[in-house]
């Protein structure tokens, strides 16, 4: 799978406008994970996830009330359910690859974090999924519009 925009490869993609999920082979996944905290995880249950993530892309897509207003929007509970799919002793694998103080369950998303560092984003914002007392609400709330946790992006 490449980039539409760079035609680098990536691990996956959903393309909004044939509404469909675009995900690398499995066996193309370990070059892609080479050099981050993926690398450390099993393959299959990292490309697992990585369906998951896509998967989660869709689903949203087909459910937004209205366009998200930051990139963040969109990563958000595609990232936190992505980890969330992980194995129990395969998630804490990948969560020990951060600092623990760092990625509390209190974090505000943001683009800048995203793009300059989507694994920690990852982490983050399953910390922050989970931290909830009802995670599936900030979904619905993604859903509907803007929601406090995500900070627009500054022109």
């Amino acid at each position: 799978v490449r980039h539409p925009l760079s035609g680098n490869p990536i691990f996956g993609f959903f393309d909004t406008k044939r509404e469909r999920v675009l995900v690398t082979q499995e066996a193309s996944a370990a070059s892609l994970v080479k050099d981050t905290p993926y690398a450390k995880l099993p393959l299959r249950d990292f490309y697992m996830s990585l369906i998951v993530h896509e998967v989660v892309h869709g689903v949203m897509h087909q459910n937004l009330k209205r366009p998200a207003a930051s990139h963040a929007a969109y990563e958000y509970p595609a990232y936190a359910l992505q980890v969330d799919s992980l194995p129990a002793q395969v998630r804490d694998a990948f969560l020990q690859s951060f600092d623990q103080a760092a990625i509390t369950g209190k974090s505000l998303f943001n683009d800048a974090v995203l793009f300059f560092d989507p694994y920690f984003f990852a982490a983050s914002a399953y910390r922050h999924f989970k931290a909830s007392a009802d995670g599936c609400a900030h979904l619905t709330k993604l859903l509907e519009g803007e929601v406090a946790f995500i900070a627009p992006p500054r022109m």
